[in-house]
Protein backbone atom coordinates (compact mmCIF):
# COMPACT_ATOMS: atom_id res chain seq x y z
CA UNK A 1 0.00 0.00 0.00
CA UNK A 2 1.08 3.56 -0.69
CA UNK A 3 0.66 6.15 1.65
CA UNK A 4 0.21 9.66 2.76
CA UNK A 5 3.49 11.39 5.03
CA UNK A 6 3.33 14.30 6.87
CA UNK A 7 5.37 14.57 9.89
CA UNK A 8 7.23 11.12 11.33
CA UNK A 9 7.87 9.69 14.42
CA UNK A 10 9.66 6.36 15.06
CA UNK A 11 6.95 4.06 16.48
CA UNK A 12 8.20 0.20 16.57
CA UNK A 13 11.02 -1.86 15.70
CA UNK A 14 10.91 -4.83 12.94
CA UNK A 15 12.87 -7.22 10.79
CA UNK A 16 16.28 -8.04 10.22
CA UNK A 17 18.56 -5.50 8.47
CA UNK A 18 22.17 -6.02 6.89
CA UNK A 19 23.66 -3.46 9.29
CA UNK A 20 21.42 -4.15 11.91
CA UNK A 21 19.16 -6.43 13.90
CA UNK A 22 16.85 -3.59 13.81
CA UNK A 23 14.36 -1.43 11.63
CA UNK A 24 12.90 2.25 12.46
CA UNK A 25 9.29 2.15 11.70
CA UNK A 26 7.29 5.32 11.44
CA UNK A 27 3.59 6.27 11.30
CA UNK A 28 1.87 9.83 10.20
CA UNK A 29 0.63 12.09 12.20
CA UNK A 30 0.11 15.82 11.50
CA UNK A 31 2.45 18.23 10.78
CA UNK A 32 2.13 21.48 12.92
CA UNK A 33 4.51 23.52 10.34
CA UNK A 34 5.65 23.66 6.81
CA UNK A 35 8.91 21.20 6.81
CA UNK A 36 8.99 17.32 7.41
CA UNK A 37 12.74 17.63 8.29
CA UNK A 38 14.35 16.99 11.46
CA UNK A 39 15.75 20.16 13.63
CA UNK A 40 18.83 21.14 12.88
CA UNK A 41 21.86 20.33 14.99
CA UNK A 42 25.60 20.91 14.70
CA UNK A 43 26.49 18.32 11.95
CA UNK A 44 23.52 18.46 9.26
CA UNK A 45 25.73 16.15 6.92
CA UNK A 46 25.50 12.64 7.72
CA UNK A 47 28.26 10.44 6.10
CA UNK A 48 27.22 7.49 4.56
CA UNK A 49 28.53 4.44 7.32
CA UNK A 50 25.50 1.97 6.65
CA UNK A 51 26.78 0.32 3.02
CA UNK A 52 25.27 -2.96 3.66
CA UNK A 53 22.06 -1.54 5.04
CA UNK A 54 21.76 0.94 2.31
CA UNK A 55 22.20 -2.16 -0.48
CA UNK A 56 19.32 -4.04 1.18
CA UNK A 57 17.18 -0.86 2.19
CA UNK A 58 17.58 0.52 -1.88
CA UNK A 59 17.66 -2.53 -3.53
CA UNK A 60 19.97 -1.36 -6.24
CA UNK A 61 19.61 -2.56 -9.97
CA UNK A 62 22.55 -2.93 -12.26
CA UNK A 63 20.99 -1.32 -15.35
CA UNK A 64 19.73 2.02 -16.49
CA UNK A 65 16.74 3.24 -16.66
CA UNK A 66 15.13 3.19 -19.71
CA UNK A 67 12.08 5.21 -18.80
CA UNK A 68 11.66 8.87 -20.64
CA UNK A 69 12.88 12.46 -19.49
CA UNK A 70 11.95 15.60 -21.13
CA UNK A 71 12.07 18.80 -20.87
CA UNK A 72 8.70 20.29 -21.87
CA UNK A 73 8.76 24.60 -21.70
CA UNK A 74 11.51 26.46 -20.21
CA UNK A 75 9.73 29.88 -19.48
CA UNK A 76 9.94 32.66 -17.31
CA UNK A 77 12.95 30.90 -15.14
CA UNK A 78 10.48 27.88 -14.53
CA UNK A 79 11.63 24.68 -16.40
CA UNK A 80 8.55 22.05 -16.68
CA UNK A 81 9.88 18.15 -16.76
CA UNK A 82 8.14 14.81 -17.85
CA UNK A 83 9.79 12.01 -16.27
CA UNK A 84 8.58 8.42 -16.21
CA UNK A 85 9.46 6.59 -13.34
CA UNK A 86 7.07 4.23 -13.51
CA UNK A 87 10.48 1.25 -13.29
CA UNK A 88 8.23 -1.17 -15.52
CA UNK A 89 4.77 -1.09 -13.18
CA UNK A 90 4.04 -1.43 -9.60
CA UNK A 91 4.80 -5.41 -10.06
CA UNK A 92 8.11 -5.17 -11.81
CA UNK A 93 9.47 -2.24 -9.69
CA UNK A 94 11.72 -4.15 -7.76
CA UNK A 95 13.78 -5.29 -11.30
CA UNK A 96 13.77 -2.23 -12.86
CA UNK A 97 16.22 1.08 -11.35
CA UNK A 98 15.77 4.32 -10.46
CA UNK A 99 15.38 7.22 -13.06
CA UNK A 100 17.95 9.89 -12.43
CA UNK A 101 17.77 13.34 -13.27
CA UNK A 102 19.43 17.09 -13.30
CA UNK A 103 17.28 19.87 -12.22
CA UNK A 104 17.66 21.37 -15.56
CA UNK A 105 15.68 18.30 -16.93
CA UNK A 106 19.09 16.26 -18.12
CA UNK A 107 18.82 12.36 -17.76
CA UNK A 108 21.62 10.89 -16.05
CA UNK A 109 22.34 6.86 -17.18
CA UNK A 110 23.74 5.51 -15.03
CA UNK A 111 22.84 2.64 -12.58
CA UNK A 112 21.43 2.25 -8.87
CA UNK A 113 24.68 1.53 -7.95
CA UNK A 114 26.86 4.25 -9.48
CA UNK A 115 24.30 6.53 -8.22
CA UNK A 116 26.32 5.97 -4.82
CA UNK A 117 29.10 7.60 -5.85
CA UNK A 118 28.47 9.82 -8.30
CA UNK A 119 27.38 13.57 -8.13
CA UNK A 120 26.11 14.33 -11.54
CA UNK A 121 22.64 13.76 -10.47
CA UNK A 122 19.77 15.90 -8.42
CA UNK A 123 16.83 13.81 -8.09
CA UNK A 124 16.00 9.89 -8.05
CA UNK A 125 12.60 8.80 -8.72
CA UNK A 126 10.99 5.45 -8.83
CA UNK A 127 7.07 4.72 -8.41
CA UNK A 128 6.29 7.21 -5.30
CA UNK A 129 10.08 7.47 -3.71
CA UNK A 130 12.28 10.49 -4.40
CA UNK A 131 14.86 11.59 -2.98
CA UNK A 132 18.17 14.26 -3.45
CA UNK A 133 21.53 13.24 -3.85
CA UNK A 134 23.19 13.97 -0.48
CA UNK A 135 23.22 12.35 2.75
CA UNK A 136 22.80 8.58 2.33
CA UNK A 137 21.58 8.49 -0.87
CA UNK A 138 25.13 10.30 -2.46
CA UNK A 139 28.16 12.00 -2.44
CA UNK A 140 26.83 15.10 -3.34
CA UNK A 141 25.45 18.70 -1.55
CA UNK A 142 21.65 17.93 -2.25
CA UNK A 143 19.18 17.78 0.38
CA UNK A 144 15.56 19.00 0.72
CA UNK A 145 12.48 20.28 2.23
CA UNK A 146 8.82 19.65 2.44
CA UNK A 147 7.03 23.15 2.57
CA UNK A 148 3.44 24.09 2.71
CA UNK A 149 2.92 26.68 -0.03
CA UNK A 150 2.05 26.79 -3.60
CA UNK A 151 5.12 26.57 -6.44
CA UNK A 152 4.52 30.29 -7.08
CA UNK A 153 5.04 31.36 -3.30
CA UNK A 154 7.62 29.42 -2.34
CA UNK A 155 11.31 32.16 -2.26
CA UNK A 156 14.79 31.29 -0.90
CA UNK A 157 13.51 32.50 2.78
CA UNK A 158 11.92 28.85 2.64
CA UNK A 159 15.91 27.24 1.79
CA UNK A 160 16.37 27.23 6.18
CA UNK A 161 15.73 23.46 7.23
CA UNK A 162 16.63 21.92 3.77
CA UNK A 163 18.51 18.92 5.36
CA UNK A 164 20.49 16.17 3.25
CA UNK A 165 18.51 12.04 3.21
CA UNK A 166 18.85 10.55 6.12
CA UNK A 167 17.84 7.02 5.43
CA UNK A 168 19.25 5.11 8.98
CA UNK A 169 19.82 5.97 12.77
CA UNK A 170 23.25 5.90 14.25
CA UNK A 171 22.91 2.49 14.59
CA UNK A 172 22.43 1.48 10.76
CA UNK A 173 18.30 0.90 11.50
CA UNK A 174 16.52 1.82 8.25
CA UNK A 175 13.97 4.50 8.27
CA UNK A 176 10.50 3.37 6.63
CA UNK A 177 6.57 4.36 7.21
CA UNK A 178 3.59 2.57 8.42
CA UNK A 179 3.69 0.89 4.43
CA UNK A 180 7.45 0.18 4.74
CA UNK A 181 8.47 2.63 2.14
CA UNK A 182 11.41 4.53 2.45
CA UNK A 183 11.58 7.84 3.96
CA UNK A 184 13.35 10.68 2.22
CA UNK A 185 12.79 14.33 2.17
CA UNK A 186 10.15 14.35 -0.32
CA UNK A 187 8.23 11.84 1.80
CA UNK A 188 4.41 13.96 2.24
CA UNK A 189 4.32 14.75 -1.72
CA UNK A 190 0.78 13.03 -1.80
CA UNK A 191 -2.85 11.94 -1.16
CA UNK A 192 -3.57 8.47 -0.98
CA UNK A 193 -7.02 7.35 -2.09
CA UNK A 194 -7.66 3.81 -0.78
CA UNK A 195 -11.04 3.69 -2.88
CA UNK A 196 -8.71 3.51 -5.62
CA UNK A 197 -5.70 2.45 -4.41
CA UNK A 198 -3.96 5.14 -6.65
CA UNK A 199 -2.05 8.29 -5.51
CA UNK A 200 -2.08 11.81 -6.14
CA UNK A 201 0.14 15.30 -5.66
CA UNK A 202 -1.15 17.15 -2.59
CA UNK A 203 -2.43 20.13 -4.17
CA UNK A 204 -0.19 23.36 -1.53
CA UNK A 205 3.19 21.14 -1.26
CA UNK A 206 6.27 22.19 -2.55
CA UNK A 207 10.10 21.55 -1.99
CA UNK A 208 13.08 23.51 -1.84
CA UNK A 209 15.47 21.09 -2.88
CA UNK A 210 19.50 21.74 -3.43
CA UNK A 211 20.97 20.24 -6.09
CA UNK A 212 24.30 18.10 -5.84
CA UNK A 213 26.30 21.02 -6.33
CA UNK A 214 24.69 22.62 -3.48
CA UNK A 215 22.22 25.26 -5.86
CA UNK A 216 18.68 25.87 -4.46
CA UNK A 217 15.64 25.44 -6.17
CA UNK A 218 12.33 25.03 -5.39
CA UNK A 219 10.33 22.06 -6.77
CA UNK A 220 6.75 21.38 -7.39
CA UNK A 221 4.69 18.21 -8.37
CA UNK A 222 2.60 19.45 -11.03
CA UNK A 223 1.08 15.17 -11.65
CA UNK A 224 1.90 12.32 -11.37
CA UNK A 225 -0.57 10.95 -14.12
CA UNK A 226 1.10 13.20 -16.53
CA UNK A 227 1.78 12.51 -20.66
CA UNK A 228 4.94 13.38 -22.69
CA UNK A 229 2.57 15.86 -23.77
CA UNK A 230 2.12 17.24 -20.81
CA UNK A 231 -1.46 16.89 -20.43
CA UNK A 232 -2.09 14.76 -17.20
CA UNK A 233 -4.57 12.35 -18.13
CA UNK A 234 -2.82 9.49 -17.74
CA UNK A 235 -4.42 6.50 -15.87
CA UNK A 236 -1.29 5.30 -15.12
CA UNK A 237 0.45 6.55 -11.98
CA UNK A 238 4.69 7.27 -11.63
CA UNK A 239 4.23 9.84 -15.20
CA UNK A 240 5.87 12.84 -13.22
CA UNK A 241 5.13 16.76 -14.37
CA UNK A 242 7.56 18.77 -12.36
CA UNK A 243 8.13 22.76 -12.44
CA UNK A 244 11.72 23.35 -11.46
CA UNK A 245 13.22 27.38 -10.46
CA UNK A 246 16.50 28.71 -9.23
CA UNK A 247 16.18 30.25 -5.86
Amino acid sequence: MNKQLLFVLPVATLTTLACSSKETVYQVVPAPDAGTTPADDDDDTPKVECTAARESHLGPVAATSTGEVKVLSNEDGVTKIFVDATAGGINNAKKNPRVYIKLDGTKVDITDQESFTSSDWDLALKRVDIYTNGGDAGPGEGGGRLVNKDFGAVTAADGAGVRPEVFFTGDCERNIDEASFIVTTFSGWYNYAESNNIPSAKPGTSFVVKSADGTLHKVGIISNTANPDGTTNNPVTAYYLLQVSKL
